[in-house]
């Protein structure tokens, strides 16, 4: 296997501008007229696609106004890191096809930065470790946030290696003040540290069995509390067997400095996450035994501890965002029509297309990462993520209703053999140019995802 892909199944989410909120809500810059001439007078897209993405030289100096003008751009950059001239210029020109008309829309600091004179990175967002329970531990993840949402990076991280409220401590200190009260720390980080007109972007998350998760679940209620920062619950199958069986449920926290153990009734917290979701949107629940159940990469040191901020992609420490959408409304033939069908003619080259387009974007972002144990971490699992976009579009253009069993026996047919083609592709890949340095044929093959592959696929990356 060359790239590690992972479908991103979410159904109108893009990467573009994902993990990163905009500081304003209006735009202020005035619109070259061929600019609002594309989009058809739609300031809003127009907007976007110019204040965003258009490429601007050091002084500032716009060198784009229209998008066909950004992805010749995208197109050759990312082309680049071909062996030969000859090929440099034969992948451009499939690029460019595949960036055209939209059918595939790559993570926003992709378009921001292929090409871009200024310092930074293509990928959307990073997971970054709080190595260890110490106050060393935690400013060091701050001086490492920091430097990642100057390049234009958003952050995942997990404060369970954090004691609890209440915990012994060797300082001045009676006892820890607890994981959560340093996540107004990170949040602030987040905040402060800008890119562009807009802030950085962070998820916090914390194991369901913390003795400080009662505390974390309800911290943003304090609305003036962790203002920049999406927060969520990795949630355990044992948690939710106790829910189901009104259990108790057990609390505890062990490190060579600090334990505390206690048990709760489960349902006291999924009351509470219940309230917060009804009435703050927050916390989210990531359910981490079913992620690391069907995760491909829990091996030589790939294995996820939280998600990116979007949650869409689970990461290793340091591991990274390499993300793009291929747009299934444009992959339909005759639609609205007597006999509309799937365009597998283009769409399977589209995907093909996509995953070599996202590997590409890995050699070619290498030395534009924040900090050196990122560019280790994705050259080491080249992990990538070839999601999509657009699937209602696509079911209105094939005449299917979006809650039909019709309509779901079609997506899981469609999503069977996209994730199929994606895979096989990436075996092309490795044949061409080897496979990922983390990889290890048993300890993949054993993985339960890649034992849903097509036979034909399965065995092909056996060989």
């Amino acid at each position: 296997m060359r790239p590690e892909p992972a479908l991103l199944l979410r159904e109108g989410v893009s990467p573009v501008d994902a993990d990163a909120a905009p500081a304003t809500t209006r735009p202020t810059t005035d619109l070259p007229q061929e600019t609002l001439d594309y989009f058809g007078g739609d300031d809003l897209r127009a907007h976007v696609f110019f204040d965003k993405y258009a490429l601007r030289d050091p002084e500032g100096r716009i060198l784009e106004t229209t998008p066909p003008q950004m992805w010749r751009r995208i197109a050759r950059e990312i082309a680049s890191v071909e062996p030969t001239a000859a090929r440099q210029a034969d992948w451009e020109e499939k690029f460019y096809w595949l960036l055209d008309d939209f059918r595939f829309i790559p993570g926003g600091r992709i378009m921001h930065g292929a090409g871009n004179p200024k310092r930074v990175t293509l990928l959307n967002c990073y997971v970054l470790p709080v190595h260890d329970d110490s106050i060393e531990s935690i400013f060091e993840w701050m001086k490492e946030a920091a430097r990642t949402y100057s390049l234009g990076g958003g952050v995942g991280t997990d404060i369970s290696v954090l004691r609890p409220r209440g915990a012994p401590v060797n300082n001045a200190a009676r006892s820890s003040t607890g994981s959560v009260s340093f996540m107004e720390l990170f949040s602030l980080t987040t905040g402060t540290i800008g890119q562009s007109g807009r802030r950085g972007a962070l998820m916090i998350t914390i194991s369901d069995s913390h003795p400080d998760v009662l505390d974390f679940v309800r911290v943003k209620r304090n609305l003036t509390k962790v203002r920049y920062a999406n927060i969520s619950v990795r949630v355990s199958d044992a948690f939710m067997q106790a829910v189901e069986s009104d259990g108790e449920f057990a609390l505890e926290f062990a490190n060579e400095r600090a334990g505390l153990h206690r048990t709760i009734r489960a349902r006291e917290l999924w009351n509470e996450l219940i309230k917060g979701a009804r009435d703050y949107a927050e916390p989210g629940l990531i359910f981490w035994d079913q992620i690391k159940y069907w995760s491909t990469s829990e091996y030589n040191g790939m294995g996820v501890i939280t998600t990116n901020p979007c949650s869409e992609i689970p990461l290793e420490p340091y591991g990274n965002c390499c993300l793009g959408n291929v747009n299934m409304a444009c992959f339909v033939s005759d639609p609205f029509g007597p006999q509309p069908r799937v365009d597998w003619e283009h769409l399977d080259p589209a995907l093909r297309a996509a995953t070599r387009f996202l590997d590409n974007v890995l050699d070619y972002n290498a030395d534009k990462h924040p900090l050196p144990a990122q560019k280790a971490a994705s050259l080491k699992s080249r992990r990538i993520g070839v999601g999509f976009t657009g699937l209602g579009d696509m079911l209105i253009k094939l005449g299917l209703k979006y809650d039909t069993e019709e309509a779901v026996g079609f997506v899981d047919q469609l999503f069977e053999r996209i994730k199929n083609v994606v895979y096989d592709e990436s075996v092309n890949l490795a044949c061409e140019k080897g496979v990922f340095p983390a990889y290890d044929a048993d300890k993949h093959l054993a993985g339960r995802f890649v034992a849903t592959l097509q036979p034909l696929v399965g065995d092909r990356i056996r060989r």
